[in-house]
């Protein structure tokens, strides 16, 4: 698989995820409480997974230990970045509850350079740059109100971007050689058994299913712990944990313009010229940062 192609995937997985939002709110107007939406949603992603894995068991034999240990370890810190921003925006602006989590741009480029000693290229801190001024327009960072921001909320900010930047980064050093969709089985299994132990599945015996909780656990299972996995699964590993990192930005202006198309929510002129910088970070990272390898190779032929 070439870079662009595996740049596609990781955009279309992070453009899943933006999806999320608006649709997380949809149900929690439809009278669902954030831990029965939470857990049902792993449950369910679960129950999909295994139904389209139904006759390709044999490829858990392909399987080594270490793949299931990072595997898990995956699944784990993708539940701790569900946890603490969902609970991060019962003390915080949701606004500013984005802004820390998307502070992943930088927090991966950070680890991949504690872990590997690889310093960023230019090309990089540039993309950075825009993605990052681009998310303080994006969400209206300049009109929170500091006076009644919650310290405990910050906390548990920072804690999401600091664990989606380590499931981007370990996502990179997935090796196994088993197809996307088993890693994916493997990431849901340790997510259901982590949720559970902090949300319990309370939906299994309160009713909740028949009043309709199950059709939005299907489509937030599917949006995020099904397409995302499989497809980063696939691409992250081609372009590595920092050039993803800067891809999954693309996260928030999905998620202004679904918000927009699906809670006809309003979209400022400050919100669009955000959604552009954000865009235009990662347009500067593909093509810039690809001709820069390819002049690389050149260099050595």
């Amino acid at each position: 698989m070439n870079r662009l192609t595996a740049s596609f995937l990781v955009l279309l997985g992070a453009a899943s995820y933006g999806l999320i939002s608006p649709i997380v709110k949809m149900a929690y107007d439809a009278g669902f409480t954030p831990q029965d939406v939470t857990s049902s949603q792993y449950a369910f992603s679960l129950l999909v997974l295994a139904g389209l894995i139904a006759s390709r068991w044999n490829a858990f034999r392909k399987l080594t230990r270490r793949d299931v240990r990072l595997l898990s370890f995956l699944g784990i810190l993708g539940t701790g970045t569900s946890i603490f921003y969902y609970v991060s925006l019962e003390y915080l602006p949701a606004s500013l509850a984005i802004v820390l989590l998307f502070q992943f741009a930088w927090i991966v480029m950070v680890i991949d350079y504690l872990v590997t000693r690889k310093k960023p290229s230019p090309v990089k801190w540039l993309s950075l740059a825009f993605i990052m001024i681009g998310t303080m327009f994006a969400v209206n960072l300049f009109e929170t109100d500091w006076s009644r921001v919650s310290a405990f909320g910050l906390l548990l900010g920072l804690l999401s971007s600091v664990t989606y930047g380590l499931f981007l980064f370990w996502n990179g050093k997935v090796e196994s050689k088993a197809p996307a969709i088993i890693n994916s089985f493997v990431i849901a299994s340790a997510s259901l058994v982590s949720i559970s132990i902090v949300f319990p599945p309370k939906f299994l015996w309160n009713g909740t299913l028949g009043e309709g909780l199950w059709i939005w656990a299907l489509m937030i299972g599917c949006l995020g712990q099904v397409i995302p996995p499989i497809l980063f699964n696939k691409g992250i590993p081609v372009v590595g944990g920092s050039l993803a990192g800067l891809l999954a930005s693309i996260e928030l202006p999905v998620a202004v313009v679904a918000a927009l198309l699906l809670l006809k929510e309003s979209v400022t002129l400050s919100e669009w010229l955000g959604i552009g910088l954000i865009v235009t970070g990662i347009i500067v990272a593909e093509v810039m940062d690809r001709e820069l390898v390819l002049k690389l190779e050149k260099a050595h032929e």
